[in-house]
């Protein structure tokens, strides 16, 4: 297929070779004309220390004579080093045969004050210098070569030519674009446009460039920028192609956006089909399959015109933006957009479906509008149709389409602009029509190897690319970069059965299966010295452009986007794995991206997302994207740690205790019994919360019978979600011998410290819920003092495990817990300060406990009876109450 491709290309441009010859252009050789202006300004020397390739322009001078139909250009190079040979004395000139004429008019060298004349014109040679041969494109441009020789460092090349004749397709309009800045400075830019009277051309400048300086001539006027040094701009790589630092300036006869779709209606009118013709019989029988259903006809002539005749265009002349007829490309089965559109376009209209040529352009989605109307606005041509009253474009260049017409994949082009009079700018949607599934299966082996499974689905837009590939490319080198992928990942990879794929093409779905066997597929971990398996997303990582924290352009993104990278590991045996949880997803206003971590029996799954809404970051956001995918490797991959037995660490101590927490546990409910109840239950209550006198309230009513409920249920939830899970897991504990991103001993006191703030607060739940029920003067603090501790323990939490976990929180601190651990303390604490029933219901003292019959004693004989001492038991005090 490809070398039928190769013969075929060779053999076009063989014959296009032999036209050539026919009519080889010819240089000609005259004075500098005598219309060219002369710059009033003398050239800066710029900064060395700026300067590449070992020269620079000491000057550079661009001026259009319209009246001419002359392009007029002059440079000074400045040999800085003897290297700046190699590059400043190869000279390319470039020009159109078909309708324009190159005309020399110096080529010399100063050196030592010394002007040596090179202009050798028998030493020119003329070859063809095709710029878009790489798109299947033949535009008919030639190249004037010469290499200089004798060059010395500090020698001065001074070259002047002109180049006569527009491109005839324009008509009588004018248009151009000139960047007065570059990536390196410019002693002395000069650019001028010579413009007759009674033609108007508008000019436009951009990033602060100054506007023009006019002269009047007479019978025409002059418009020109003489700078004398110009500034150089700095290169951001990933940069958008419609953002630029440059100052830049626009001419153009076109007065409006109309007057530009007037044009390119005029040059590509939507003719009708030749009767009798083959391509009109050809029509109809499409139409005949078809059933008279306009819908199936639209989608067979699309297939038809996509798939059927190649993207391939001889675009010389008037055929850069001229579309031959329909009847041409339909017999030659190639062309380029403007081809395939007007042929689309005119075999919709036979059958009186209502269609449209757009321009649009496919390079630079935003800011057209910005532009001066010009046909320069544009390098692309597409069509829109309308059946029953709903309308869609479609891209005739695109190939290998699938789903319903319907359904087709369109690109954000930004802005279009109707090729018909009256034209006005349009705006297309952007829509993520495509969505690429990863599925990779780990299936895990007791000596260390592991299967490999690996699913991909794409659909919509990406299932067309893929298919596209699949179709130009052999198969046998498609598994082969497909194995080095993995080799890349996982050395020891071989390939376990041959690469299938499956086409959906009516549900525009394609499926790729792959099977690999890896001998060994963990790593040792030279930190815990333990056997981890890494998984990795480079597929989604390596769209992130990289970029500089000083970075201030926007950053270009690979628009449309939407990836599901899910990587599954696979315990031997069907041994369940424990519980792992993680999960983070942040979404931008360009972007989105996250990892989240689950297990489900003997399987961990770990998904990567990431897709882009927009074509590109703006500068507001810039800074947010590098703090973003400052790590991006790390964002996407994993590190899942091995027992020695091949299975993943945890499962052999899934679900059981450890003891000693458990007796560490006990231990500390005795401690805390004891040292509250000799140090701290007898206590007066303190004056942080004002208590009444004597009681107003009898019983536990409002708002504190759900505090009690709340008090009652709390040791109960903390015991089975937190303690028995994690407190008293083996697995918890186990961790501390392998790596979780810290050393085993401070991630050993972090558990330890959570472990015993644990205890306590489920300690003081139950304590605050017994002072509660005995109406003690001491429960408002206490359970004031609770709530601080819970709020301080949450703090506490997110910050250790901010600071020792690398900015990612531990999988046991959730979200919902900590605001309502927070929302809980906080209103309580309100309650506690405010409620009148809080201070009218806690107010019983604590008092000793003796026998009741000893609740009258009195003293001897010897003591005065005006010391009798009375005791009364806790049931006294019931009673009264």
């Amino acid at each position: 297929m490809k070398l039928r491709r190769t013969f075929c290309l060779t053999l076009f441009l063989f014959c296009l070779q032999l036209i050539s010859y026919a009519a080889s252009p010819q240089l000609t050789k005259t004075t500098v004309p005598a219309w060219v202006r002369l710059s009033q300004k003398q050239p800066k020397i710029p900064n060395l220390e700026d300067i590449s390739d070992g020269y620079y322009f000491e000057s550079i001078d661009y001026q259009v004579n319209l009246a001419a139909q002359t392009r007029f250009s002059r440079t000074v190079k400045v040999l800085t080093e003897n290297a700046g040979a190699e590059n400043a004395g190869q000279i390319y000139i470039n020009f159109e045969p078909k309708y324009q004429t190159l005309i020399l008019h110096e080529l010399y060298l100063l050196r030592d004050g010394k002007r040596l004349d090179r202009l050798n014109m028998s030493k020119f040679e003329l070859m063809p210098y095709e710029t878009e041969l790489s798109r299947s494109i033949y535009n008919g441009t030639y190249s004037a070569y010469l290499l200089l020789e004798d060059l010395r460092k500090d020698d001065k090349i001074v070259l002047s030519y002109s180049v006569k004749g527009f491109n005839p397709v324009f008509g009588e309009k004018f248009f151009d674009s000139y960047t007065l800045q570059g990536f390196e400075p410019t002693g002395l830019l000069h650019v001028n446009y010579i413009v007759p009277k009674g033609r108007k051309l508008n000019f436009k400048t951009f990033m602060g460039a100054t506007a023009p300086t006019q002269h009047d001539h007479g019978l025409a006027t002059a418009y020109y920028w003489d700078i004398a040094g110009t500034d150089k701009t700095e290169y951001e790589p990933n940069t958008p192609l419609w953002h630029t630092t440059k100052q830049r300036i626009e001419c153009s006869e076109f007065e409006k956006w109309s007057d530009v779709g007037k044009w390119a209606s005029d040059v590509n009118p939507i003719p009708a089909l030749v009767k009798p013709g083959k391509l009109q019989q050809f029509a109809e029988d499409l139409w005949q399959k078809a059933k008279g259903d306009s819908m199936e006809y639209a989608r067979q002539i699309t297939d038809f015109v996509q798939n059927e005749i190649r993207y391939m265009g001889i675009e010389v002349g008037e055929y850069s933006h001229r579309a031959n007829s329909p009847e041409k490309v339909f017999a030659q089965r190639y062309g380029d957009c403007k081809d395939k559109s007007v042929l689309l376009a005119s075999m919709l209209k036979y059958k009186g479906i209502d269609s449209e040529l757009a321009l649009v352009n496919s390079l630079e989605e935003y800011n057209l509008d910005e532009y001066l109307p010009s046909p320069a606005a544009f390098n692309h041509m597409v069509v829109y149709f309308s059946v029953d009253g709903r309308g869609q474009f479609i891209d005739p260049t695109i190939t290998d389409q699938g789903g319903a017409l319907r359904d087709r994949y369109f690109p954000f082009y930004g802005k279009v602009l109707w090729a018909k009079p009256g034209a006005t700018m349009y705006d297309t949607e952007k829509i993520v029509a495509g969505n690429t599934r990863v599925e990779e299966r780990f299936h895990l082996q007791k000596d260390g190897a592991a299967i490999l499974d690996v699913l991909t689905i794409y659909t919509g837009s990406d299932a067309d690319n893929i298919r596209s590939y699949f179709k130009q490319n052999a198969k046998n080198q498609i598994e082969k970069s497909y194995l080095e992928y993995y080799q890349r990942l996982y050395k020891q990879t071989t390939k376990q059965s041959t690469l299938t794929y499956e086409d959906d093409m009516a549900g525009n779905i394609f499926q790729v299966k792959e099977s690999y066997s890896i001998k060994k597929i963990s790593e040792l971990d030279l930190t815990t010295n333990r056997n981890a398996v890494s998984v990795y997303a480079p597929n989604l990582s390596s769209l992130l452009p990289d970029v500089m924290e000083s970075r201030v352009a926007p950053i270009a993104l690979s628009y449309p986007l939407a990836i599901e990278h899910d990587v599954y590991i696979i315990n031997p045996e069907g041994v369940n794995i424990p519980t792992m949880r993680e999960n983070s997803f942040t979404a931008r206003e360009s972007y989105y991206y996250g990892k989240t971590v689950t297990t489900s029996k003997d399987t961990i799954k770990i998904a990567f997302r990431l897709g882009f809404h927009d074509t590109y970051v703006k500068d507001v956001g810039i800074q947010e994207y590098i703090t973003d995918f400052s790590d991006k490797n790390s964002i996407f991959s994993a590190a899942i740690f091995l027992d020695n037995d091949g299975f993943v660490t945890g499962s052999n101590t899934h679900n059981q205790l450890n003891w000693w927490s458990v007796f560490g546990f006990i231990c500390l409910l005795v401690l805390f019994t004891w040292t509250t109840f000799r140090y701290y239950h007898a206590r007066k209550a303190s004056s942080l919360i004002p208590l009444y006198d004597e009681a107003e309230y009898n019983d536990i009513g409002g708002w504190l019978i759900l505090l009690a409920i709340a008090l009652f249920v709390s040791p109960i939830r903390i015991f089975f979600s937190v303690m028995i899970p994690l407190s008293f897991s083996e697995q918890v504990w186990a961790s501390l011998s392998y790596n979780v991103g810290v050393s085993p001993f401070v991630y050993g006191m972090f558990l330890i410290a959570e472990f015993i703030a644990n205890t306590m607060i489920m300690f003081l739940s139950a304590y605050c819920f017994y002072l509660l029920i005995k109406k003690r003067d001491i429960f408002p603090q206490t359970l004031f003092a609770l709530l601080m501790l819970q709020v301080l323990a949450i703090l506490l939490d997110i910050f250790v495990s901010l600071a020792i976990f690398n900015n990612k929180i531990a999988q046991h601190i959730e979200s919902t817990e900590m605001v309502r651990g927070i929302f809980f303390a906080i209103i309580w604490s309100l309650y506690l300060f405010k409620s009148t029933r809080v201070k009218g219901t806690f107010v019983v003292p604590h008092t000793s406990k003796v026998e009741p019959q000893l609740a009258f004693v009195k003293t001897s004989t010897l003591t005065h009876p005006s010391t009798e001492t009375q005791y009364k038991t806790d049931d006294d005090e019931d009673v009264k109450n």
